[in-house]
C-alpha cells in the first residue's frame, strides 16, 4: 500500500491503470482497518490528482468505502478520515454530500448524540464534524437543510436517545456555537459564515441565538487570517522550502488557495445577511438586536465599520 501511495504522491498525472486500482482499497478495508491511514492518503491522492474522472468513475466505489469506515472505526480512525471528506466536498460541493449523504448522517447522529465532555478524542471527533458540516451548509446549504429534514435522519437520531420535537439543524447551530473555540482558524471562519447564513433562514428561533451568533462571527471577522494552523503554514513551507517538491504537494497547496471559503469574505457575508434576516423578522430582529450585550453591539459595529 506504501508503494501505492508513493506512486500516486509522484504521478503527473492520473492514467486508466491507476484509475482502475481504486475498487481494490474497498477490498482491501472490508478486510482489515490495519492500514487505515495509507488508505485515507491513498483517498486523497485519487482526489488531488484524478479530480472529477475520478469521481465519475468510482462514485459508487467512493461512497460505499466512506459508510464503511465512518460506520465502523474509532475516533482515530474517524480523525483521519473526516479530512479526506472535506476535501472531496471542497472540490465536489454540489455532488458529493448527496453521494455520501449515510456517511453524513452517522456524523450528524455522532455530533448530537452521546457526550464528549471527558473524552478528547470524542470532542475532537464532533470538531471535525462541525467544521465539515458546516463547510456542506455554506457550499450547498439547500441540501443540507434538505438532509437535516430527512424524516431517516430523525428516526435514527430518536433511536440514539435524541427529542423527536428538537429542530436539527438549529442542533447543529448549537453545536457550532460550541465547538467553534475547539477549530483551526480556517474553519472557525467556515463555521462564521454557515452562522451567518443561518440568518437567512425562515427560523424565528434563530433570534434568540443572535447575540451568541454575532459573537463568534465578529470574533473570527477581528481575528483575521494571521492565525493559520500548523496545517497549513507547513504545508505552504514545504512548497516554497524544497525545489523538488512531489506534485501531490503542489496540488494540496493549489488547491487550498483554490478552496471557495477563502474567496468569500464574512464581513460582506454578515452584513448582507443581517438585513436579509432584518427583511425576514421585521419588529422580532429589531428586538433582538437592542437585546445584544453591549459588548456584542461594539464588537458588531466594529467589524463591520458601523458609525
Amino acid at each position: 500500500m506504501q508503494l501505492w501511495e508513493a506512486t500516486l504522491i509522484n504521478a503527473p498525472s492520473m492514467v486508466p491503470e491507476l484509475l482502475g486500482y481504486f475498487p481494490c482499497l474497498v477490498e482491501i478495508l472490508e478486510r482489515s482497518f490495519d492500514h487505515l491511514k495509507v488508505a485515507t492518503n491513498i483517498i486523497e491522492d485519487y482526489v488531488i490528482l484524478g479530480g472529477r474522472e475520478f469521481l465519475s468513475l468510482q462514485a459508487s466505489n467512493i461512497a460505499k468505502l466512506l459508510d464503511l469506515v465512518v460506520g465502523n472505526v474509532n475516533d482515530r480512525g474517524l480523525l483521519s478520515v473526516i479530512p479526506v471528506i472535506d476535501i472531496l466536498v471542497q472540490c465536489f460541493p454540489m455532488e458529493v454530500p448527496q453521494l455520501i449523504s449515510s456517511t453524513l448522517q452517522r456524523l450528524i447522529i455522532m455530533c448530537l448524540t452521546g457526550g464528549d465532555d471527558h473524552d478528547p478524542s470524542k470532542a475532537a471527533v464532533k470538531a471535525s464534524s462541525s467544521a465539515l458540516l458546516a463547510r456542506i451548509l455554506v457550499m450547498n446549504t439547500n441540501y443540507l437543510a434538505q438532509l437535516t429534514s430527512d424524516p431517516s435522519l430523525s428516526i435514527h437520531l430518536q433511536k440514539s436517545g435524541f427529542p423527536s420535537e428538537e429542530n436539527i439543524l438549529l442542533c447543529l447551530v448549537d453545536m457550532w456555537l460550541e465547538k467553534v473555540d475547539n477549530v483551526t482558524s480556517f474553519q472557525k471562519k467556515t463555521i462564521g459564515l454557515a452562522l451567518s447564513i443561518i440568518l437567512t433562514l425562515r427560523l424565528p428561533q434563530v433570534l434568540d441565538k443572535l447575540d451568541q451568533i454575532m459573537s463568534v462571527c465578529t470574533s473570527v471577522i477581528m481575528g483575521g487570517s494571521e492565525d493559520l494552523s500548523e496545517e497549513e503554514s507547513s504545508s505552504d513551507n514545504v512548497s516554497s522550502s524544497k525545489p523538488h517538491v512531489p506534485s501531490k504537494e503542489l496540488r494540496r497547496r493549489q488547491m487550498k488557495l483554490s478552496d471557495p471559503i477563502n474567496q468569500i469574505s464574512l464581513e460582506n457575508s454578515v452584513r448582507d445577511n443581517l438585513q436579509t434576516c432584518s427583511s425576514l423578522h421585521g419588529e422580532s430582529f429589531n428586538a433582538a438586536i437592542g437585546r445584544l450585550h453591549p459588548s456584542v453591539l461594539n464588537q458588531l459595529k466594529q467589524a463591520l465599520k458601523m458609525p
